[in-house]
């Protein structure tokens, strides 16, 4: 994927995808896709793919949320600790954080839930095989999704 300018002129199509930690906003021109991203902790990011180095050819994913292992885990140890930390024989002080153990817990399970669905991502691949560019059904949005996919085939054929 290659980085460069993009033209200033009004993009053909729009799509924005929106996961947990980040937000996407893809902007398809007659001779790029400019993809713009916004990291839930304030990072942000921007590249543009360039339409000859796609091939048209596109794999169908489903990928589940890195979250996901992320908030077992860490929801695990939170209630390992609010167990032990609930134990008689500790201190009035040290007892007192195993609430705080079961809400990191609560926390940690509900972001499980909520990102446990596999989000399915169409990858279209560069001329060479190797991914190039991934768009996600995700967000307020998705209804577009097949859409703006459909429009960026069309776009690939139009360059070759």
């Amino acid at each position: 994927m290659a980085n460069s300018n993009s033209s200033s002129a009004e993009p053909l199509a729009r799509y924005r995808e929106q996961l947990p930690q980040v937000r996407r906003e893809f902007a398809l021109h007659a001779d790029h896709v400019e993809v713009r991203a916004r990291w839930a902790l304030g990072r942000r990011y921007r590249n543009v793919v360039r339409l000859e180095d796609l091939s048209g050819r596109t794999t169908t994913l489903l990928i589940r949320n890195k979250l996901v292992k992320k908030a077992i885990a860490f929801g695990s140890l939170a209630v390992g600790a609010a167990v032990v930390l609930a134990l008689p024989g500790y201190a009035p002080g040290v007892r007192a954080f195993a609430p705080a153990g079961w809400s990191v817990a609560v926390i940690c399970f509900g972001v499980a839930a909520i990102t446990w669905r596999k989000t399915p991502f169409i990858r279209f691949l560069r001329t060479d095989g190797r991914p190039g560019l991934d768009i996600g059904r995700a967000g307020p949005e998705a209804a577009a999704f097949e859409s703006f996919v459909d429009q960026v085939r069309r776009a690939i054929r139009q360059r070759r």
